[in-house]
């Protein structure tokens, strides 16, 4: 048996137990199986490239499977909320609030505050208030545009606003969190 044909074979079975290994933990997909593996589908020549590119398909190929699996074994009440965080991750920068976004969701105001505040711990408004303000701290870290620039592009129409709620937040306001920032 030739070294290259052991190393092949020895490539062959490490990349079918990690596939085995993903396909294994996607939750309620017992018949999910992964892509087999035929022998003499590892060149030894480019085995690292080999091995990337044949778990990025598979996983690939899982993504869908998986992601499935997590929203049937989610409740009705997680998705909501699953929702809410995502339409807030996607749309902070915009100008809304609750109300825009239980219109969007057909769910009345007080039943999605309920929900996230369960789920999260926090209200709607402490949710957008904390990715606003998380952000508006990675802007004013980079010194390239003026706080009001940087209230504008997360969401807040009045930079006063920002402002207050920056200091609620953090203790400090903007512009002393950027010279914290500059001197350190």
């Amino acid at each position: 048996m030739s070294t290259e044909y052991a190393y092949r074979t020895e490539l062959e079975a490490l990349c079918g137990f990690i596939l085995r290994s993903v396909f294994h933990r996607i939750p309620h997909q017992p018949d999910a199986g992964a892509p087999e593996l035929k022998h003499g589908d590892a060149p030894a020549a480019d085995a690292l490239d080999f091995i990337y590119r044949y778990l990025a398909s598979a996983l690939h190929q899982a993504m869908p499977l998986s992601d499935e699996a997590y929203r049937s074994g989610m409740d009705r009440n997680e998705r909501k909320v699953e929702e809410a965080l995502s339409y807030i991750e996607a749309h902070y920068e915009n100008d809304f609030g609750l109300d825009q976004l239980t219109e969007t969701m057909r769910c009345s105001s007080t039943y999605l505050n309920r929900l996230l505040k369960q789920y999260t711990g926090n209200t709607f408004y402490n949710l957008l208030t904390r990715k606003r303000i998380e952000r508006s701290k990675q802007l004013l870290s980079q010194d390239r545009l003026t706080v009001g620039e940087i209230s504008a592009a997360v969401g807040y129409t009045n930079v006063h606003s920002f402002i207050r709620a920056f200091k609620r937040s953090e203790g400090i306001t903007p512009g002393q969190y950027r010279e914290s920032c500059m001197s350190a």
